[in-house]
């Protein structure tokens, strides 16, 4: 699926070189409200080789920038087929792309993707409450506030789209 400046594609096995770094590194767990995973590189590789095998409950595609470069990660999970809805994801990992519009395009991509292909009618997100440049992201993309949550240490802003929204055009 290609957008205006990315294209989503199936994750690769030679994608995990990259996850692994965006995965051990403090600023982007810390974005994620995360910890850098205490795995080797060859332990992440075998995971990584599973989730390609198996994967699960969760739809992930990579993200490339039009050069060919693998710049980040989008999902889908916590899908709800009585409520047809499901919570997504997103990182862009390599901080080169970052402010450049690439997360609402790719966002804005994978939305559409959804929406065309499945029955999925709201998509649901979590983000950290002072993290104001992916708020600006996903209401570019058309999300709007719906609740708050804490957990742990962390607050949290939810967010939805439902797919009218999405299909006229608020994004």
């Amino acid at each position: 699926m290609a957008g205006r400046i990315v294209r989503l594609r199936s994750r690769r096995l030679e994608d995990a070189a990259d996850e692994y770094r965006w995965r051990t590194d403090e600023e982007m767990c810390r974005l994620d409200a995360t910890t850098p995973i205490d795995l080797t590189y060859p332990e992440f590789m075998e995971r990584h080789f599973v989730e390609l095998e198996y994967p699960g409950l969760t739809y992930t595609l990579a993200i490339d920038a039009l050069d060919g470069r693998h710049i980040g990660n989008c999902s889908m999970f916590n899908f709800d087929i009585l409520n047809n809805s499901a919570e997504t994801g997103i990182l862009i990992g390599e901080k080169a792309y970052w402010d450049r519009g690439y997360g609402s395009d790719a966002l804005n991509t994978f939305l559409q993707h959804v929406f065309d292909t499945s029955s999925i009618q709201r998509v649901m997100l979590r983000t950290l409450d002072w993290n104001q440049r992916a708020q600006k992201c996903f209401e570019k993309c058309g999300f709007r506030p719906s609740g708050s949550l804490a957990k742990g240490e962390y607050n949290f802003i939810l967010m939805e789209i439902r797919q009218p929204q999405l299909l006229a055009g608020n994004h």
